[in-house]
């Protein structure tokens, strides 16, 4: 896999609640446009939904572009994901390590600087951090950071951090300029009128080497 400063780049999440786009399509022209890493993420998951797990992570494989399972540490063992990512209900980034070995993208997900000091980075490849801005897509988001706020995380954090949280091509940019090592979007790509002139946009600016070096 690439190193990570790239692979965290351009960061797609799945969208199971999307009117017009199934998660399967979501990934292709997430991917078409650039992304650098999937996440699965399907709140009610339940097995019935395994065999479009398998779809995208063989289209992943095809395609060379990382997956991780949000939540799930198990599906993630069983499908042969490449890591999996954690909210701070979910089962610890350490168990994640044990159960995945040295290899594995573990992530975790973090809302404020208490949240940071709480959360045990140790055996974390990266934090993703937000909402920076308002977003409808998760109705579990805390309240908006803002750029300063997640200024704030970046400069305290112990890893790389991801910037989520109503990120579009527009204000990407200023994600990166703020310290983020990459940037996460659900809504912009798979609620979007025109899905796959968004992915576009958004991979060029991924491409355009704004803001500064993550720290790996």
């Amino acid at each position: 896999m690439k190193p990570l400063i790239e692979v965290l780049r351009f960061y797609f999440i799945t969208d199971d609640n999307a009117p017009e786009s199934s998660p399967v399509d979501q990934v292709r022209v997430a991917i078409e446009g650039g992304a650098t890493l999937i996440q699965y993420r399907n709140k009610s998951y339940d097995d019935s939904f395994l065999r479009e797990v398998i779809r995208i992570r063989d289209f992943c494989r095809q395609k060379g572009v990382g997956l991780v399972i949000n939540d799930h540490i198990d599906l993630a063992v069983q499908v042969g994901a490449d890591g999996v990512h954690l909210g701070q209900s979910d089962d610890s980034p350490a168990l994640a390590r044990q159960q995945m070995g040295p290899e594995a993208i573990i992530g975790a997900s973090v809302s404020d600087l208490a949240e940071l000091a709480a959360t045990d980075l140790g055996p974390c490849d990266y934090i993703g951090a937000g909402p920076v801005f308002t977003t409808g897509t998760k109705a579990d988001a805390k309240a908006v950071k803002g750029l300063a706020g997640f200024q704030e995380i970046v400069k305290k954090a112990s890893a790389p951090v991801v910037a989520i949280g109503g990120i579009t091509a527009e204000n990407a940019r200023a994600c990166f300029e703020h310290g983020a090592a990459g940037i996460a979007v659900i809504s912009y790509i798979s609620r979007a009128k025109n899905p796959i002139e968004n992915a576009r946009k958004l991979g060029d600016v991924c491409r355009g080497g704004f803001g500064t070096e993550p720290r790996i």
